[in-house]
């Protein structure tokens, strides 16, 4: 490249010159395509094989404590990939007497993977009470 460059500016006529300089661009410009194109296509490899290779496996669940444990055992009963914090405080309202109890146990979950909050409670102004935050399965 340096040296083509170098015998541009040996061209004395500028309308040469440029001309020159025009069609390095166009030939660099393509080469810079090339090279991504090859570049994206070993990246996708990498990721799809990254995937492939270290494909997360589930924590055990005997490392949660036992509320944590509950909980995710009445989420898997209820079957549905999405739930509402209301839904399983019904279920589980002997082990937990408020909702505030059970509230650390979600986050552990959430924080361990096992689950995620997909939707906020409702806008203000909005009638009613406020909807309870929801969850989806994650594992």
């Amino acid at each position: 490249m340096r040296e083509e460059a170098q015998r541009l500016l040996l061209i004395q006529d500028d309308f040469e010159r440029f001309r020159a300089a025009t069609r390095m661009l166009v030939d660099l410009d393509d080469l810079i395509l090339e090279i991504s194109r090859v570049r994206n296509e070993s990246a996708s490899r990498m990721q799809i094989s990254t995937i492939s290779a270290a494909a997360p496996q589930p924590p055990s669940d005997e490392a949660l404590p036992e509320d944590a444990r509950a909980v995710l055992e009445c989420v898997r009963r209820m079957g549905a990939e999405r739930f509402r914090r209301r839904e399983v405080f019904r279920r589980l309202a002997r082990r937990f007497k408020t909702v505030a109890a059970m509230v650390p146990a979600l986050d552990l979950l959430e924080s361990a993977g096992y689950i995620r909050k997909v939707g906020r409670g409702a806008e203000s102004g909005q009638p009613g009470r406020r909807r309870s935050p929801e969850y989806e399965i994650r594992l």
